[in-house]
């Protein structure tokens, strides 16, 4: 068993990635920190590390798509724990490709497990940290939150609603004590293009950005889409900048940093934004200073090379 602790967090998506890193860094940072998962099989590094460490992570099941997952996990910190003081939304993945080249069920699922499962997290959280009259909810957004990105229709259009959905209930949530955080990430190197979907040979590359022969024994029978001529720049693009992008643990470190500034700062904003990665604020203040068509070259001229 773990001692008493005043402080207790939540992190959606914790087996990989942004997650992974994240729950290390709360609970570094001396929170008792909730590792939910969808999978418990994939739970084991982070317990090694927390044994490894002697830091206070425990492991829960949840998949933020299930109703009753999140409700039974949630319920079951505050039975044990009392109280819930960080929510981070973490878990989530990508649809990369063309909105004409996706079924209406996909386009679904994305937004089912970006958006709703946020929204289904927060619902179940939130009596508890209205009844402390404290609490602070971390939102994953993405650079493709603040721009529609080439290949990412679908995924920006749930950025955005995290975006919109974030602001929105700021105001509903600071007559109570609680904070929202936006954190919008560029290009960040993890687990995420491993889980990416795509249209299966349709753009002439593959999610290891290598070039795919469309007459090939693998291909044969696909037909590229009508948009691989856009589709397939971006995606060449994309997995190169993946393979130089940086660690997650900067995103962690971000993290803690806004954490940190919301808690120290009383008369701070109830909505609190940061950027993370070169990328992400390059294009978030150029999309502030341009006009939307030389916005629209710049990353034409960037991303479609």
């Amino acid at each position: 068993m773990f001692r008493e602790y005043k402080e207790v967090a939540l992190v959606t998506g914790s087996s990989t990635g942004i997650g992974f890193e994240t729950c290390l860094a709360l609970a570094r940072s001396g929170f008792l920190t909730c590792a939910t998962m969808r999978d418990l099989l994939k739970s084991k590094e982070i317990e090694s590390m927390a044994k490894k460490e002697n830091i206070p992570i425990k492991v829960y099941e949840m998949d933020v798509n299930d109703e009753n997952s999140v409700n039974t996990a949630i319920t079951k910190i505050i039975d044990e724990y009392g109280r819930i003081d960080v929510l981070v939304n973490n878990a989530g993945y990508g649809l990369f490709g063309a909105l004409e080249d996706f079924t209406m069920d996909e386009i679904k699922k994305q937004f089912e497990t970006n958006v709703f499962g946020i929204i289904r997290v927060i619902q179940k959280i939130l009596p508890s940290m209205r009844q402390q009259r404290n609490g602070i909810i971390v939102n994953l957004s993405s650079m493709s939150g603040l721009a529609g990105i080439p290949s990412q229709s679908a995924y920006c259009s749930t950025k955005f609603a995290v975006e919109g959905l974030s602001e929105s209930l700021s105001y509903e949530l600071e007559p109570f004590g609680i904070k929202v955080i936006l954190i919008e990430p560029g290009v960040i190197n993890t687990e995420f293009v491993q889980d990416l979907v795509l249209p299966i040979n349709k753009y002439g590359v593959n999610k290891k950005g290598d070039q795919i022969d469309q007459f090939d024994d693998g291909s044969r029978g696909t037909t590229l889409s009508f948009y691989n001529d856009t589709m397939k720049k971006f995606l060449t693009f994309y997995f190169d900048a993946m393979n130089k992008a940086p660690h997650p643990r900067i995103v962690a470190d971000e993290i803690i940093h806004g954490i940190e500034m919301v808690c120290n700062d009383s008369k701070l904003s109830p909505i609190l934004r940061l950027t993370v990665g070169n990328d992400s604020k390059k294009y978030s203040n150029l999309k502030k200073d341009l006009t939307d068509n030389e916005f629209h070259t710049l990353l034409k001229n960037d991303l479609l090379k």
